[in-house]
Parts: C-alpha cells; structure tokens; sequence
C-alpha cells in the first residue's frame, strides 16, 4: 500500500524584531511628528497662554496620542523650551546686521518686523510669554530676560561700531536708543495683534530715518 504523501511543515516566519510601544513613532517619523508637536504649542499658547494650554490639548491638536507627546517631550516645561528656540531660531534668520553696513542693526529690525507681519503665530506667541513671564517662578522668565539682553547687546555693539567708524556721532545715546527700539517694536507688534492694518515695519522705518538723521555724522 503506497504511503500518504508527506505534507510539508511551514516555514517559520521571520522575526519583525522588537514591537513600537503604544504612542511611539517610527524612527523616520520622529523629527516630524516633533515639529507638530511645536506647531500645535505655538499655536495654543499664543493663543490661550502657557498656563491654560495643556499637554492633552496639544496631543490632540498635533493629533498624537497623550502617550506619544510624553515620549517626545516627557514634560511641559520641555516643550515650552522647544517652543521658544523655534522662535528664536526664526527671528535669527531675519535678524542679521553687518557691522560693515551702516547703521545695519536698526535697518534689520525693520525687516525682522516685516517678517513678523507673515507669522502672526509667533507674534502671539510672543506677547503671550511676555504678558506672563515677568513673573520669577514663570517658566519663561529666564527665556525673556535672556531675549532682551540680547536684542539690547546686539543694538548697542552694533551702533557702537558706526561710532567707531565714523558713521554715528560719538555722543548719541546708544543705550537709550536700543531699548526705545526695543519697546517700539513690542509695543507695535500689540497694536498689530489688534488691527492688521498697522503697519509696523514702515512705522519703525519712519522713527530709525528719524534716528538716523539726528546721529549720523555729517559729511
């Protein structure tokens, strides 16, 4: 009697390796769904404000699970931080005087407030941070005692060096001027918030003209 033909055994299916946790993306997906993350942060908190602005919020609105912002950002104050380079890192692409330029520094935040004019999110942003954190124990207080320390150096050193070089007369007040700048600047940025039809960049070109044409040494 002929034996049965012999059925052969399965393969075993290959390993797929280690499982993702629930939450967790992908490795190639990671530096994208950061950066919604921070989108989705900016958006909220310019709007509602870092203290009414949850985590479970932002998850939502960056459309993640709560469990995949915690494997991003395990904290909120971690997030904020984010939030706050991807500012900075912007306003340093628009913000670049060339000392060999005269009077650049002042000339560039006319192009800095244009710029702002295309990203009303950052702007709220800003005047959000700015209205909360001059409170010491506010997560951003550090962030914007740094931030105008640095407008004010850069403005200073540079309108020092059109001093030195013979654009600027030795006795203009640099100081005063860099946080004049400075405050116009917030203070229009507000007003903009408000009515769109303000136009910051040519009301801060129309006051540095004015600076200029006090300050600079005549030839």
């Amino acid at each position: 009697m002929p034996k049965p033909d012999r059925v052969p055994e399965p393969e075993p299916e290959p390993d797929p390796g280690p499982r993702r946790s629930p939450g967790r993306p992908r490795g190639g997906d990671s530096a994208e769904v950061r950066a919604r993350i921070v989108r989705a942060a900016i958006e909220l908190i310019g709007r509602q404000g870092y203290r009414a602005t949850s985590m479970a919020q932002i998850a939502k609105a960056a459309g993640i699970s709560a469990t995949g912002l915690v494997h991003h950002f395990p904290a909120k104050e971690e997030l904020y931080a984010a939030v706050l380079r991807e500012r900075d890192e912007l306003d340093r692409i628009m913000f670049r005087p060339t000392e060999a330029v005269p009077w650049a520094a002042l000339e560039s935040v006319v192009s800095l407030a244009s710029a702002n004019a295309q990203r009303p999110e950052m702007v709220r942003l800003f005047a959000s941070v700015a209205g909360e954190a001059t409170e010491a124990t506010h997560p951003g207080n550090t962030w914007l005692r740094e931030h105008y320390e640095q407008i004010f150096g850069q403005l200073c050193s540079a309108m020092r060096a059109d001093q030195q070089a013979g654009v600027a007369r030795a006795d203009m007040p640099v100081e005063r001027i860099a946080r004049e700048i400075a405050a116009l600047m917030d203070g229009y940025q507000t007003q903009w918030l408000l009515d769109p039809s303000v136009d910051m960049a040519a009301l801060l070109d129309e006051r540095i003209a004015e600076i200029r044409a006090v300050w600079s040494v005549q030839s």
